[in-house]
C-alpha cells in the first residue's frame, strides 16, 4: 500500500484555497477544451500536507494523498515539473502509472515559495497530451501564488477577531480595501488582478466584509514584519 500524505486539520485554508483551485480547472478546461483536476500541497517545518484537491478521479485514484506523488518533486527541487505527455515517461516515476491509469496525459507541477518557510506546490493534471502549454503554465503560475498567500494569510490572520467598537470599527473602514490590494501587491508579488481576488476569496470563506478582511490583512502585515513589507517575498507570477 503506497504511503500517503497527511491531510492539513481544519477547513482553512484548505476551503479558501480549493475555491481558487476550482476557478483554475475551470479556465484551463474552457481555455484548452481538455478536462482537468488538480491537489495544493504545502511543505512547513520540515512535514508535508494535502491542502485541498479538486476532481473525483484525482481522489478516487489515491493520487491527490500518494506521498511519492509529483508534488513532491517539486517541493524537494523548488523547480516547475511539465510534462506535456505522460505515455513518454519511464518508470522512474512512481506516479506516472497511477496518473495514466486514471486517464491523465499532461502535468503541471509548479512551486510556489511561503514568506514563514516552506513551499507550496500546485499540481494541475490534464487528460489531454500537450493541453499544458506556456499559456496554461503561466495562468497556473498566478493561481499557485495567489494559493501560496491564501496559505500564508490564514496562519496569520484569525478568521474570527473579536467585534470591534464603534470607534474601532469606524477605524477599521477608514483601512481601506485598495490599501490591503498594494500590502499584498508589495509583499507577495502579486499584481492587483490577484491581489483583489485574494482578499474576495478570504471575505467569502471567513465571512466577514471586504473592508474587515482589508483591515486584517493590513493589521498583520505590519505586526509581523518580514522581507518586503512583512507577509514574505515571492516572486511575481504573471496571469
Amino acid at each position: 500500500m503506497a504511503e500517503s500524505c497527511a491531510v492539513w486539520p481544519g477547513t482553512e485554508p484548505a476551503r479558501s484555497v480549493r475555491a481558487l483551485l476550482d476557478d483554475l480547472v475551470q479556465v484551463v478546461a474552457r481555455e484548452t477544451g481538455s478536462a482537468a483536476e488538480g491537489a495544493v500541497h504545502a511543505r512547513r517545518r520540515g512535514a508535508d500536507w494535502l491542502i485541498t484537491a479538486t476532481g473525483d478521479r484525482l481522489t478516487r485514484s489515491g493520487a491527490s494523498t500518494d506521498a511519492r506523488g509529483p508534488w513532491r518533486e517539486v517541493l524537494g527541487g523548488g523547480e516547475p515539473l511539465v510534462v506535456g505527455d505522460l505515455r513518454d515517461l519511464d518508470g522512474a516515476h512512481p506516479w506516472h502509472r497511477r496518473a495514466l491509469t486514471a486517464g491523465f496525459r499532461c502535468l503541471v507541477g509548479l512551486p510556489a515559495p511561503l514568506a514563514r518557510g516552506g513551499t507550496a506546490a500546485l499540481t494541475l493534471y490534464l487528460d489531454d497530451a500537450g493541453a499544458c502549454d506556456p499559456e496554461v503554465v503561466r495562468r497556473a503560475a498566478g493561481f499557485a501564488g495567489e494559493m501560496a498567500s491564501l496559505i500564508e494569510l490564514h496562519s496569520t490572520i484569525p478568521a474570527r477577531e473579536p467585534v470591534p467598537s464603534e470607534a474601532e470599527a469606524a477605524r477599521l473602514t477608514r483601512a481601506s480595501v485598495d490599501h490591503a490590494v498594494g500590502v499584498l501587491m508589495e509583499a507577495r508579488g502579486l499584481d492587483e488582478d490577484e491581489a483583489r481576488r485574494v482578499l474576495d476569496v478570504l471575505r467569502a470563506s471567513q465571512g466577514r466584509t471586504l473592508e474587515a478582511v482589508a483591515a486584517s490583512v493590513v493589521r498583520h502585515a505590519v505586526r509581523t514584519p518580514g522581507r518586503r513589507g512583512g507577509l514574505g517575498g515571492a516572486a511575481k507570477a504573471a496571469r
